[in-house]
């Protein structure tokens, strides 16, 4: 049985809690000849406390970084007179005389400025709210840049105020612009991410240290980043290679998005925005139709943001941030399909050189989505060295979809049914079906997605100096449904021709045919659109309840030493995730009947299509098209249940469907680590290195599958056998495969697994300073990344051959065992990062590097026969010893290897028109090479980003591509043994704007993917010819968005 699941035991509760409050006892005092330094280092312009700024007392090795407050601490400091130097990234440095008391402390605040961004005035400066408006994109960048600069490790920094406003406030859209990243769209969503050629299975995504927890439809270990909002983040962080004191399981690469802090300004400051968002292909101010629940919707819609910072006292603040964001977009898909084989009259004569286009697939899919989040965070300063942090953040995610497809298909059979009917002809520009030979499909689908998370942080921090103490427990739960029948309506509705048909397709070009013509056996012409050629066939809904909830804690212990001619620190540190995934899936299908239960294959259809979203553009030249409607459907089928029926093969497959669908995993991970760092060479040598050790423990619970059940058997164990020599069902077994046998041989979550699996994980971070402003690093790690939920939560099919326990094995097994491997081993890779990196003294930075990863463990399918070591290996009963066992097995090695380049840089160096002006640019490229079991889905050679900003007193504009290069995806055999599906290359151009109107008040407008450039796949082999590599294009509109922004 699985272990019962605990977020934490009492003891580590325990254990946590005298971890907050020890740290805030009286620590030892300085001794006589020394003393303490501390102080808080503020933009003088902004008001804007800094972070990690470099504090210096000049002449000697004391060094500190100032915290998220601003605030830095000096311990053992000679007394006496002094010098402080303090530098943050493009202000001016400051030298402060002070006299440190022995055994005293001298309190220091620090204000910095620009002369050359702000002028030698700093308070006029301050009242004039144009220059600081148009400098925050500056100031933003200049605290990402810093903290990027002082990192111990390779990280790259973006604060999210640096590329101006993004559209809906989408997480997701803003972390494509980051270097090494590309984004996995779920269409027209950002859904995840993907570092250096790894998906999101093996990238780590944390709030302020907090493991996410947001989930979709489909459980995996990839965070879904949909429903997550900018609005209450400061910055985000990518690491690439970890230290001993962050998760070794993040294999790709780990992002941390740091929230804003109560102190980080001295007052309080409100800053909201209200905006209307449209799509270009709608933009009226009047409702239009919407394919879901066919009725009238407005298409342009109101969205809010609201940011309060609010130091309440000196010691206690609040920040509360809420974003409200309503966005409607269009979803076009257009997809033609291209087969290599044929039988019959002409069609025999296809091949992989030249193909028949035998099928076409349009979809017409409106789409809303609204995305609200709410966060409050505390923090409470509770003595001068600590600081409690308590936050959360309630996300509700709404996602309604209309998709309406038609396929015709013109069949790859060329022989004429009847035989006095016309034989299929076809070349690369036209196809003519055979009479008789085709079939369309008119299908209705609506979709509601309900996507809640909840993430709850407390968070504890003292430093004096000597100590610092960082602790944590967090909780983060989400939970995804999709919902059909309590929403109103069935998922699809589907209708098929209600005569045999021909198809022709002529003027066929790469995105479709020009012209499509539907003919009866008779030669009458016949109308697609009509929905007269249709007959109803069934609908189906799908249900999907998934829960993942994750509990997390840790405490990190960091003491710094001066006993040696550098400053040295020693750190260790703990920690505990728990997390719990559970899910529940039902698929239902009905067959339709018609109004009397037995009409299904003559009733008119019209009661059930689209009345309101109707003579409407389906894109690509087709409109006027009569859409079967899924919420007219299941209103029928409400006040008429005669109108759809289910049959005995319908009820297995849903019982089949929720059985292999309810599933649940337990995971728990430990870890511990010591990490050392040193400063050597008067500062110019950072070293920190250390090992992490951590293990996983896995429970899960799957579908039991054992077609054996079914026979009756002797009390020997053996079969029962009929004078034939064939075995005896049971009675209650009742037909092949009916729902008495499925009673039998299915059990939910009968199939337990229990693994556990641990290593040390090594790393070491160099960063030396050639000169004030060149860095270079390497960096090494070794980290792994766990096998997928759907891999390792268990579930058996198991099928014998009809034989005995004393038969002799034969050549073809005893039977088959379809099996998820819960023993799958992780990914292990050990990671090598060099870079070298100037920061300018405008505040830019221009850096570029290599990086290697050596993975070991990849996953393969094979089959192999069981022999009693590796039923042991996989925990499987010594039964099927002689059986095939199908699974995934560890298969294979692979090295990616790769060049990254950053440039971020003011043209302020030019003059007065060149400060106007910031450009920045990054790429990246990739190399594979591995095994042939080593295979990567989201594997882009090259992805890169560019832009420009111009920022007057007034006015700033923002422009900013995309490039995402060739993604190779699945295999696809009928395309050759070199057939692939490949994501096209694509360069996506995103803008925004704003104009300052008055101190307060300015008009920002923004808009996505400005060319309306559509997501392009394509599907080829060595042998395909041009003209049919291109397999669906997808086009979602240009969305835009205009609204007032305002600071208080």
């Amino acid at each position: 049985m699985p272990r019962t699941f605990s977020p934490l035991p009492p003891l580590r509760w325990l254990t946590l809690a005298l971890l907050l409050v020890l740290p805030v006892l009286p620590g030892r005092a300085a001794t006589p000849a020394t003393g303490t330094v501390t102080g808080r280092v503020q933009n003088v312009v902004t008001g804007q406390y800094l972070n990690n700024a470099q504090v210096t007392l000049s002449g000697t090795t004391h060094t500190a970084y100032t915290d998220k407050f601003g605030v830095f601490q000096m311990v053992g400091v000679p007394a006496g007179p002094a010098v402080l130097e303090v530098f943050y990234t493009d202000l001016d440095r400051a030298r402060i005389p002070i006299q440190v008391p022995a055994g005293g402390t001298v309190e220091q605040a620090v204000n910095l400025t620009s002369v050359a961004r702000y002028g030698r005035d700093a308070e006029t400066v301050k009242l004039d709210a144009f220059v600081v408006a148009s400098d925050r994109e500056t100031d933003s960048q200049a605290i990402a840049t810093n903290e990027q600069r002082f990192a111990p490790n390779l990280k790259n920094v973006m604060a999210t105020d640096t590329l101006g406003d993004i559209l809906g406030g989408s997480v997701g859209e803003f972390l494509k612009f980051l270097p090494g990243v590309t984004v996995e769209n779920d269409w027209a969503d950002v859904a995840g991410i993907s570092v250096r050629g790894i998906g999101g299975a093996m990238t780590s995504i944390t709030a302020d240290g907090a493991p996410a927890s947001n989930i979709w439809a489909t459980p995996t270990r990839s965070v879904d980043v949909r429903s997550m909002a900018l609005n209450d983040i400061a910055r985000i962080e990518l690491t690439k290679v970890p230290t001993p004191a962050t998760p070794a399981d993040s294999l790709a690469g780990s992002v941390n998005m740091v929230g804003k802090s109560a102190f980080e300004r001295t007052g309080r400051q409100l800053r909201y925005s209200l905006n209307l968002v449209g799509n270009h292909e709608n933009l009226t101010l009047q409702r239009t139709p919407h394919s879901n629940r066919d009725h009238n919707t407005f298409k342009i819609l109101p969205g809010a943001n609201l940011d309060f910072t609010w130091p309440v006292t000196k010691t206690f603040g609040l920040v509360i941030a809420g974003t409200n964001a309503s966005i409607y977009n269009e979803q076009h898909f257009t997809r033609t399909y291209w087969s290599a084989t044929g039988s019959g009259t002409n069609a025999a004569a296809a091949s992989l050189r030249n193909p028949i286009m035998y099928q076409y697939y349009l979809l017409d899919g409106p789409r809303n989505i609204v995305r609200n989040t709410l966060s409050v965070k505390a923090d409470w300063k509770a003595t001068p060295h600590s600081v409690f942090s308590l936050g959360h953040v309630a996300s509700r995610t709404d996602t309604w979809i209309g998709s309406l497809s038609m396929t015709l298909n013109a069949g790859t059979n060329g022989t004429p049914t009847p035989a006095t009917g016309l034989p299929m002809l076809f070349d690369a520009r036209s196809t003519r079906g055979a009479t008789g030979r085709g079939t369309m499909t008119n299908s209705g689908t609506n979709q509601l997605g309900n996507q809640i998370t909840d993430t709850t942080n407390l968070t504890f921090r003292f430093d004096d100096g000597r100590w610092r103490i960082e602790s944590g427990i967090s909780r983060s739960a989400s939970e995804m449904k999709r919902r059909y029948g309590d929403a109103g309506f069935f998922y699809t509705a589907n209708a098929t021709n209600r005569n045999p048909i021909r198809i022709s397709f002529q003027d066929i070009d790469e995105d479709k045919p020009g012209r499509i013509d539907l003919f009866d056996n008779s030669g009458t012409p016949l109308d697609w659109r009509e929905i007269a050629n249709f007959r109803g066939t069934t609908a189906t809904a799908v249900q999907t309840r998934n829960v993942n909830e994750v509990h997390n804690g840790y405490v990190n212990v960091r003491r710094g030493f001066n006993f040696l001619p550098f400053p040295t620190a020693l750190q260790l540190g703990a920690s505990r995730r728990d997390q719990k995934l559970d899910t529940n899936m039902t698929s239902e299908a009905w067959t339709f009947q018609g109004p009397d239960g037995r009409s299904g294959t003559t009733a008119p259809l019209d009661p059930y299509i689209m009345r309101v979203y109707r003579n409407v553009d389906s894109h690509y030249g087709f409109r006027n098209i009569q859409w079967m409607s899924p919420s007219r459907a299941w209103e029928a089928y409400l006040a008429n249940p005669l109108l759809y029926g289910k049959t005995e093969a319908q009820r297995v497959t849903e019982a089949n469907y929720a059985v292999d669908n309810y599933e649940r995993l337990d995971e728990s991970v430990q870890a511990g680590y010591v990490q050392a760092e040193a400063q050597l060479f008067n500062h110019r040598l950072r070293v920190l290195g250390g090992v992490r050790f951590e293990r996983t423990l896995d429970d899960g619970q799957g579908a039991l599958t054992d077609n054996d059940a079914v026979w009756q058997r002797n009390p020997d164990g053996s079969f029962v056998r009929n004078a034939a020599g064939q075995r005896v069902r049971k009675p209650e077994a009742g037909a092949v495969n009916s729902y008495a046998q499925f009673l039998l041989t299915r059990k939910p979550r009968a199939v337990f697994s229990h693994r556990t699996y641990e290593g040390y994980y090594p790393s070491l971070h160099l960063t030396y300073n050639v000169t004030e402003n060149f860095l270079a690093r390497f960096g090494y790690a070794s980290t792994y990344g766990r096998p997928n939920f759907t891999d390792i939560i268990p579930r058996i099919v198991a099928t014998g051959a009809d034989l005995d326990d004393d038969d002799p094995d034969p050549p073809t097994g005893r039977g088959t065992l379809t099996v998820r491997n819960p023993a799958l081993k992780p990914w292990t890779a050990d990671n090598y990062d060099f870079s070298a990196e100037f920061y300018t003294a405008h505040g830019g930075l221009l850096s570029a590097g290599l990086f290697r990863k050596d993975i070991q463990n990849f996953f393969g399918d094979s089959a192999r026969f069981a022999t009693p070591e590796l039923l042991a290996t996989m925990g499987l009963d010594p039964r099927y010893v002689g059986w095939n066992v199908i699974t995934k097995f560890n298969a294979g090695d692979a090295r990616i290897s790769g060049v990254e380049v950053n440039i971020r840089q003011s043209l302020r160096g030019l003059g007065r028109w060149g400060s106007y002006f910031t450009l920045f640019a990054n790429g990246t490229k990739l190399d594979l090479d591995g095994q042939p079991g080593a295979s990567f889905t989201s594997f882009i050679p090259k992805s890169g980003n560019w832009g420009a900003t111009f920022s007057s007193r007034r006015v700033t504009l923002t422009a900013r591509w995309n490039y995402r290069g060739l993604d190779r995806r699945l295999p696809q055999a009928a395309f050759g043994p070199d057939g692939y599906e490949y994501f096209k290359e694509r360069i996506t151009l995103d803008m925004n704007g704003s104009y300052q109107l008055s101190r307060r008040f300015s008009v920002v407008a923004s808009a996505n993917n400005v060319l309306n450039e559509p997501q392009t796949l394509l599907r080829y082999g060595s042998e395909t010819p041009a003209y049919a590599r291109q397999y669906q294009e997808a086009e979602f509109g240009i969305q835009m968005a205009l609204g007032l922004r305002g600071t208080f």
